[in-house]
């Protein structure tokens, strides 16, 4: 028998969503997971997933644009021939046609493009929380294109964020507070379920994810919530990072019990940086900590992260406002001439 749905995952996030509805789910329902190459540490996290039962079959594709290339302008038929052939080469799976659903939480990516060229119908999962709460121009500027009709009604090219013919619904948690997609927004509040979890799923959620329990938590604690500056390219270097991220310890968490949560795609070393700091593990999503575990920190800060923003389990949170990444920015140095 095969699975009900397959879940396309490119961040921890979407990989705990995709779990929290399978825990949520009737008994007997069954989920494949595509992890893709974009998911830090994909395989450790599928060996999770199969050894707490909750996936069927991974898939650990090498999904880059080398692997599975853009067929945008080939015809439909030749289009639904070379995707065949380009995903056998690359892993994806094949056999699409016996799930009940595919949910993939963002489109703009081979992952998204090979759904097109095989004329499959999808759902758009909810890519971050909220995340279509508010004037997307990404899919404001895909319809404004001259050509956004005749593409969307004939399947020729491809069209991302939702606006594939073949989404059959977008998944948001608040449905009355999104202006796009009227008539395909199906309702999926993550927080609202992990709420109702038990402490059984509570504890397949930390197993999965977060692999160890947390230290006992001060009232004078800090939990630092960062992201990889460095990683996505906002600074030049890992030493801008580093100055960075003292500075904001020192200003916003001196003297306090610091605890550290980074994004998974940061590879600071952060126990270096701050040898007496806690530092949990960066591949779970900063949300389990309301949910999964019990803990109370003192203070939350983050600059430029939605997780601090969404945190329920700090008295106090700072969203940093007031600092200039180009203050921390140091210039390559220049090459000699000659």
């Amino acid at each position: 028998m095969g699975a009900d749905v397959l879940f396309i995952c490119h961040t921890q996030y979407q990989a705990m969503v995709s779990v929290v509805k399978v825990l949520c789910a009737p008994e007997g329902f069954r989920a494949d997971f595509w992890l893709s190459a974009a998911l830090p540490a994909r395989a450790q996290l599928a060996a999770r997933l199969q050894e707490a039962g909750l996936a069927g079959h991974t898939f650990l594709p090498q999904d880059n644009t080398e692997q599975y290339p853009s067929l945008e302008n080939t015809s439909l038929l030749m289009r639904r021939t070379m995707a065949f052939k380009h995903a056998a080469a690359a892993g994806f799976p094949l056999r699409l046609g016996e799930y009940r659903e595919i949910c993939i939480y963002n489109d703009w990516n081979s992952a998204g493009r090979y759904l097109q060229d095989r004329g499959v119908a999808y759902v758009l999962g909810e890519d971050t929380y909220n995340n279509l709460d508010h004037p997307n121009h990404w899919i404001d500027d895909q319809a404004a294109e001259p050509d956004f009709a005749r593409r969307q009604l004939t399947g020729a090219g491809y069209l991302f964020w939702g606006a594939y013919r073949g989404v059959t619904a977008v998944e948001v948690a608040r449905p009355e507070t999104v202006a796009y997609y009227p008539g395909k927004l199906r309702e999926f509040d993550v927080f609202a379920r992990l709420k109702t979890l038990d402490a059984a799923g509570r504890a397949a959620l930390r197993r999965v994810f977060a692999g160890e329990e947390i230290p006992p938590v001060n009232p004078d604690s800090c939990l630092f919530l960062s992201r990889g500056y460095y990683a996505d390219r906002e600074v030049f270097c890992q030493a801008d990072q580093d100055r960075l991220c003292r500075y904001i310890v020192e200003k916003y968490a001196a003297g306090r019990q610091l605890f550290i949560k980074t994004h998974p795609r940061d590879e600071t070393d952060y126990k270096a940086l701050f040898p007496d700091a806690v530092v949990l593990n960066r591949f779970m999503p900063a949300e389990l900590l309301d949910y999964c575990f019990d803990v109370r920190f003192g203070r939350a800060i983050g600059f430029g992260t939605n997780a601090v923003r969404n945190l329920r389990c700090a008295d106090e949170l700072i969203d940093i406002q007031d600092i200039n990444l180009a203050d921390f920015r140091t210039p390559p140095p220049e090459q000699e001439k000659g």
